[in-house]
């Protein structure tokens, strides 16, 4: 199908308007949040500037979660939120040219109008990718969080349990056993130099990684199908819920007490706390016979 007749048929579908009339409301948001890399334009040169994307990666995450149960898929959706919702980077890219071709000299100004398609592009291609792929995350995760996916019925419990992989399981093991070396050494012990400094930095790059990996592994493993005749669900919202929120608090405390860079206190206080209700899920998952 032509471009054109498939943008033409998106904008008209009634199925995606939700998709695209949340990707609109993203925009004078995000056009808010990013002026201040247009405003600050006097005697330097600015070509594309700095866009905001978090108003649209909540926005994608909302679409995802709205259109995981209906049509169409959550991935459609997000292109379509992504494409309502560049309209800010076109603008800021636009505006930041425009400054940039009054203030700069005409060399520089020759470059703005030669770069600036490219930039709108490249934004506009990039802010679709992201948006789309949060939008698919959201929607998958919204399915595994519902009972159809969660319960088995007796027929079909067996056969799933023989055939289902548990590689999420292992990582989950590995995490457990791995996150409080490297948090003792870095944190108990504190090396400042020497070959000691580099095991230490050496161990964080694999914890960070790592700790993603794990959080992923335990919400998958934790929204496993499991037989309705099962004596334990897990909160998934529980074991998921505290380390997100471990990060949140440490990362305002940190940021109240005037911290340049909160985001690493808060990256400890995630791992610390992913540890812990990893180790409580363990113990919880093999009392009660495992996925069972």
């Amino acid at each position: 199908m032509h471009p054109v007749r498939r943008l033409s048929d998106g904008l008209t579908d009634k199925s995606l308007r939700v998709a695209i009339l949340v990707g609109l409301a993203t925009v004078p948001v995000t056009l808010l949040l990013s002026w201040e890399s247009v405003a600050g334009v006097d005697d330097g040169v600015v070509l594309g500037g700095s866009i905001s994307g978090t108003p649209l990666l909540l926005a994608a995450l909302f679409v995802g979660y709205y259109y995981s149960n209906r049509e169409p898929d959550s991935r459609r959706a997000g292109i379509w939120t992504g494409l309502a919702g560049s309209l800010a980077a076109v603008l800021v890219y636009l505006a930041n040219a425009a400054a940039t071709i009054w203030a700069a000299s005409p060399r520089m100004a020759a470059v703005a109008v030669v770069l600036t398609p490219l930039s709108v592009v490249f934004g506009v291609g990039l802010t679709v990718l992201v948006t789309m792929l949060a939008a698919q995350f959201s929607g998958w995760a919204a399915r595994r969080l519902s009972r159809d996916h969660r319960v088995l019925e007796p027929e079909t419990a067996a056969d799933r349990a023989s055939s289902d992989s548990r590689w999420w399981y292992r990582l989950v093991v590995a995490y457990a056993l791995f996150a409080p070396i490297a948090l003792g050494y870095t944190l108990g012990i504190a090396p400042e130099s020497g070959a000691e400094l580099g095991l230490s930095v050496l161990l964080l790059f694999v914890l960070v990684p790592l700790s993603v990996l794990a959080f992923v592994a335990l919400f998958v493993d934790a929204t496993a199908p499991r037989a309705a005749e099962a004596g334990w669900f897990p909160s998934v919202w529980l074991y998921v819920g505290v380390p997100i929120g471990a990060y949140a608090l440490v990362y305002a405390g940190a940021a109240f007490s005037g911290e340049p860079r909160p985001a690493a206190p808060g990256v400890f206080g995630f791992t610390g706390a992913l540890w812990a209700v990893v180790v409580v899920y363990l113990v919880q998952r093999n009392r009660d016979g495992g996925r069972a």
